[in-house]
């Protein structure tokens, strides 16, 4: 299979006039964030930098947020294509892609089952069940959905609920083998450097969903379509390529950063 992203109209100006801009905006800020986590997260353990892991640690409490939003907007968005199988199976080629490329030149750190990877299982699952999910109450699915991700939170850390409320403990015969990590059942030896289990963020991913059908059969709030913040908003709808994009960047730029200090230690 060959991803091909078109790069003659990125620069191109838009008809934002019908577009729900305030998402394309929050996604822009997830970006943003994302990008300078990244940055952090490899300065402190792909190149052991001081700095790097004063940094990461500040910003490890709002990771999170990050993550809720990617994964809740992508839902939405999912609700507004008639493509997503398409690009689900564009988009699963593009993280087999990472990961083959994190197994070669960032052994040690490799992204087995990270974020795109659940995006796109997201996007296929959505598609293939696009008639029983269009049956289904909008509003009310996206409370069951939400509150889902709430009591499945702590799946693939062995329990139900969250850390500071955990309903119970789940049996350990669950963990007890690698290949039930995408599911959300990690065994110990398993690790990825990125990883984001279908359970519990495919009912993110669902929240989002039905709540963007909601908006299609209820109509969105109006506050929701004006363009505020345009470099933030053109960032979002160029997310995907940034995300395949940022992590080479930033690691060829803290190597030239090293090349260039060792230099001037040595000179």
């Amino acid at each position: 299979m060959i991803v091909i992203f078109d790069f003659s109209n990125l620069f191109a100006k838009k008809d934002l006039t019908k577009r729900l801009n305030l998402i394309d905006e929050l996604r822009g800020a997830a970006v943003v964030l994302m990008v300078i986590y990244h940055l952090f997260y490899s300065a402190a353990f792909l190149f052991n930098m001081d700095w790097g892991r004063a940094a990461y640690t500040a910003m490890t409490p709002i990771e999170p947020l990050i993550a809720i939003t990617f994964i809740s907007l992508a839902g939405v968005c999912c609700s507004l294509s008639r493509s997503n199988l398409k690009r689900g199976l564009r988009l699963i080629a593009v993280a087999v892609l990472v990961t083959l490329v994190t197994v070669l030149f960032t052994p040690g750190n490799e992204i087995y089952f990270g974020v795109l990877h659940l995006l796109a299982v997201s996007m296929i699952i959505c598609a293939l069940l696009e008639k029983p999910l269009g049956r289904l109450p909008a509003l009310p699915c996206a409370a069951v959905c939400l509150v889902a991700y709430c009591v499945l939170w702590g799946v693939p850390f062995g329990y139900l609920g969250f850390d500071f409320i955990r309903i119970c403990e789940l049996p350990r015969f669950l963990y007890g083998s690698e290949l039930t990590a995408f599911l959300g059942f990690p065994s110990e030896s398993f690790f990825s450097a990125d990883y984001f289990p279908i359970i519990p963020h495919l009912f993110l991913f669902l929240g989002g969903y039905f709540l963007g059908r909601l908006g299609k059969e209820k109509g969105f709030p109006k506050f929701l379509k004006p363009l505020r913040v345009r470099p933030l908003a053109f960032l979002g709808r160029h997310s995907l390529i940034i995300y395949v994009a940022h992590q080479p960047l930033i690691v060829a730029a803290l190597y030239l950063s090293e090349l260039i200090s060792r230099s001037a230690v040595f000179n």
